[in-house]
């Protein structure tokens, strides 16, 4: 076994796509094997809110439902292929909210474990491959409602960072036309100066909820910090920031919901991915999405990047057997 220890993270489509066309015996005896090569390796499986949500959210119409047999699998994978039995909980990777907390201020909501415990706990009744988990209103009520509520922050907080630079850059530049000022604001989106003050506003919210006042220069201090430590928190955002003017995204319609969802994966993997690494080790994204590569390649730091098969493959097992 190897001293370093590295975090695997996989992605929705990583989950339902390993346990296509799989019976339960088969999904039981490739986990086995996933996680036989995942400890000889010292690879610990964590999975996020988002993943399990989104996998949870195509059981809500039942078996008629689009992809319900593979989200149902999946989720049964996940809870299994994550499950910590010396804790007896599910590892489910903190929102960007707390990773900030602990980080950059030591401290996190006097909730926090008690709302760990209770995500766990809803998931784990997914655990057994053979038996129909008992799922009640309230689970489906949790799962709509938390994902709404997540999905709706994260847009309009995007929709606010636009709105206002657009604010400002008319100000500034009263004269230009529509398509230069959008010219002007992918280059402001892009600059250094926005990627520390997206840190320095991340701080500053944090703050505000955990109680701690500190000064602009102690702001500034620890911003320039966080984006030492973790890159991708404010590049992920200057990206989708430029993607949106540059595509002309509409936030709030239906046809961008299903980007959004995988915007919000993306932006919860991004403050768990450090130029050092997590946990002391090093960590891997199992994920065939085109934007989080390009994001992660753009920042140097494509090999932290597998796809499914290429997972399977870097653990020498074939998917097949």
């Amino acid at each position: 076994m190897t001293n370093q220890k590295t975090s695997v993270f996989f992605d929705t489509n990583s989950y339902r796509q390993i346990v296509r066309n799989k019976n339960s015996k088969e999904l039981s005896e490739l986990l086995n094997l996933i996680q036989t090569a995942e400890k000889e390796k010292n690879i610990e499986p964590i999975s996020t809110l988002t993943v399990n949500l989104e996998l949870s959210a195509n059981l809500v119409e039942g078996k008629s439902g689009i992809n319900f047999e593979n989200c149902l699998n999946g989720l049964r994978f996940l809870t299994n292929h994550c499950f910590d039995s010396e804790k007896q909980i599910i590892r489910i990777a903190s929102f960007p909210y707390f990773q900030i907390s602990a980080m950059m201020f030591g401290a996190l909501p006097i909730d926090f474990d008690k709302q760990d415990k209770k995500f766990s706990k809803y998931f784990e009744k997914f655990k057994s491959f053979e038996k129909e988990p008992n799922l009640k209103k309230e689970f489906y009520g949790f799962v709509k409602s938390t994902l709404t509520k997540h999905e709706l922050d994260f847009s309009n907080s995007l929709i606010g960072l636009i709105k206002s630079a657009k604010f400002g850059m008319e100000q500034i530049h009263p004269k230009l036309d529509k398509k230069a000022r959008k010219r002007k604001l992918i280059e402001f989106f892009k600059s250094e100066s926005y990627a520390h003050n997206l840190s320095v506003k991340s701080l500053k919210i944090v703050a505000e909820m955990l109680g701690i006042e500190l000064d602009d220069q102690e702001f500034h201090n620890r911003a320039y910090f966080l984006r030492k430590e973790l890159p991708l928190s404010s590049a992920f955002f200057q990206w989708i920031l430029c993607e949106i003017l540059q595509k002309d995204i509409d936030m709030t319609s239906k046809k961008s919901k299903a980007k959004r969802w995988n915007w919000l994966w993306d932006y919860q993997i991004s403050f768990l991915i450090s130029q050092n690494t997590i946990n002391e080790g090093k960590m891997i994204l199992v994920t065939s999405d085109k934007e989080m590569i390009q994001i992660l390649s753009e920042n140097g730091l494509e090999k932290n990047v597998l796809k499914i098969d290429q997972y399977l493959e870097f653990l020498n097992i074939n998917c097949s057997s």
